[in-house]
């Protein structure tokens, strides 16, 4: 699969559906270190060299993304990631499988487990065990792919919280 390209002038702005001249994007320019560091953080996981997407598939990202969104209700984070999944050629029942949180994820296959993995550290984290790095391991995650999967949970885990943060000081959904 060929990655696409997610590069955007600031992901977070347009999640938000926001300018640069609102007043959530000015607010946020005060600090233009944490805005440019978010963003190489968003791009280094969401367009990552050959070996850290061959470790865990840019799709298989798109779709943990849309299932660690979906625990939070936040439709504007999940709409994004399930778009990125869409274009990248993620089919409707991955989608399908992706969005639906109330559905346990019963699928062996990488993709299957990393999802269930994204359920575990997004609804339990206090749960996870070292039982649950030998389930990745034995799914086929390299420890490599283990490291991104867990920085793609919490990358999304944190985008998630400075969305609703910002639409609390008045930006949109």
């Amino acid at each position: 699969m060929t990655a696409i390209n997610v590069q955007t002038a600031d992901v977070v702005n347009a999640i938000l559906g926001i300018d640069e001249q609102s007043p959530i994007a000015q607010l946020r320019n005060r600090k233009p270190n944490l805005v440019r560091e978010l963003q190489e953080y968003y791009l280094s996981l969401f367009e990552p060299t050959a070996s850290s997407a061959e470790a865990f598939p840019i799709l298989d990202r798109y779709l943990v993304a849309v299932r660690v969104a979906s625990h939070t209700g936040s439709t504007s984070v999940a709409d994004w990631y399930a778009r990125l999944a869409a274009d990248g050629g993620a089919s409707p029942d991955a989608l399908g499988q992706a969005v639906d949180i109330a559905e346990p994820v019963i699928e062996e296959t990488p993709l299957g487990a990393a999802l269930r993995h994204a359920d575990l550290l997004t609804t339990r984290p206090a749960d996870a065990r070292k039982s649950d790095l030998i389930a990745l391991k034995d799914a086929g995650f390299s420890p490599a792919g283990i490291v991104s999967l867990s920085q793609t949970i919490a990358f999304v885990a944190y985008q998630l919280r400075l969305v609703a943060g910002l639409r609390a000081f008045g930006g949109r959904s």
